[in-house]
């Protein structure tokens, strides 16, 4: 992947960026439930731009260590500390090692797999006993609600979720989380949704907006939306206004292998 400039600033890292901000609070929540400690060995999947792999790194201490996983890594240059190794690897076709995990965490990174159930018991499989799994997936479609009603929106918040279709991905796999968690055959610990409510022309609304323009190349190639749709679309997640969206729901699910 070709580095932008120095003087320019990467679109994807800033919405990776802006994701971790909206979702990282929860998710540090869910890990100090879950308990974890010094020496802890942790596997973070789909590390994006490294915030919990950062978290993770200080919690465990001295003696743990936190693997940084990601198909793309460049996201996370400068992350470095003794005891986390960033590591470029495709979990669809690079399993995580058996039994090698006191915690295994990934975030909003099954929706996009068409072998979701599978890596998802593949994460199962490399815990140790006692060791804990938490994953967290969005449904996208909370988008689609928006006041005052916005026929605009509505439509561009469709077009993701067609979008996501196309490309072999589940925009409402949040919902469905639970269920397949159960499947896995681990003991359930805990479960928990987070909605946000985020206003037109705020930093917190430019989360959407890096993700439609992501997508947008492609949405309006296939016809899902024209490009000034598209524009108009953008001038009213940006403009200030009193405009109202919700951001995806992000389901956070964990739990626990037995000791064995």
């Amino acid at each position: 992947m070709q580095k932008p400039a120095e003087n320019e600033t990467d679109p994807e890292k800033v919405r990776l960026e802006q994701v971790a901000a909206l979702t990282d609070p929860a998710t540090i929540r869910y890990l100090e439930e879950i308990g974890v400690g010094e020496g802890w060995t942790c596997a973070e999947v789909g590390a994006g731009a490294g915030s919990i792999a950062r978290w993770l790194s200080n919690r465990v201490g001295h003696f743990g260590t936190v693997h940084a996983i990601d198909i793309e890594t460049a996201y996370m240059d400068g992350l470095s500390a003794p005891n986390l190794e960033v590591r470029q690897q495709d979990i669809t076709k690079e399993p995580l090692e058996e039994g090698a995990y006191d915690l295994v965490h990934c975030k909003i990174l099954l929706m996009h797999l068409p072998e979701r159930e599978r890596v998802l018991g593949e994460f199962a499989r490399a815990l140790r006993p006692g060791g804990h799994l938490l994953v967290e997936e969005a449904d996208i479609r909370s988008i689609q609600r928006v006041d005052p009603p916005s026929p605009l929106l509505t439509r561009a918040a469709s077009a993701l979720e067609t979008f996501f279709y196309f490309g072999g991905a589940d925009p409402g796999y949040g919902m469905k989380l639970l269920p397949a968690f159960r499947r896995t055959g681990l003991r359930l610990s805990g479960t928990d949704c987070q909605l946000t409510a985020v206003q037109a022309g705020t930093p917190e609304m430019e989360t959407i907006a890096l993700s439609l323009a992501k997508l947008a190349p492609v949405i309006t190639k296939v016809g899902l939306m024209g490009q000034k749709e598209v524009e108009a679309a953008f001038d009213l997640l940006r403009q200030p206004s009193d405009t109202v969206l919700y951001t995806p729901i992000t389901v956070s699910v964990w739990g626990r292998r037995s000791e064995d």
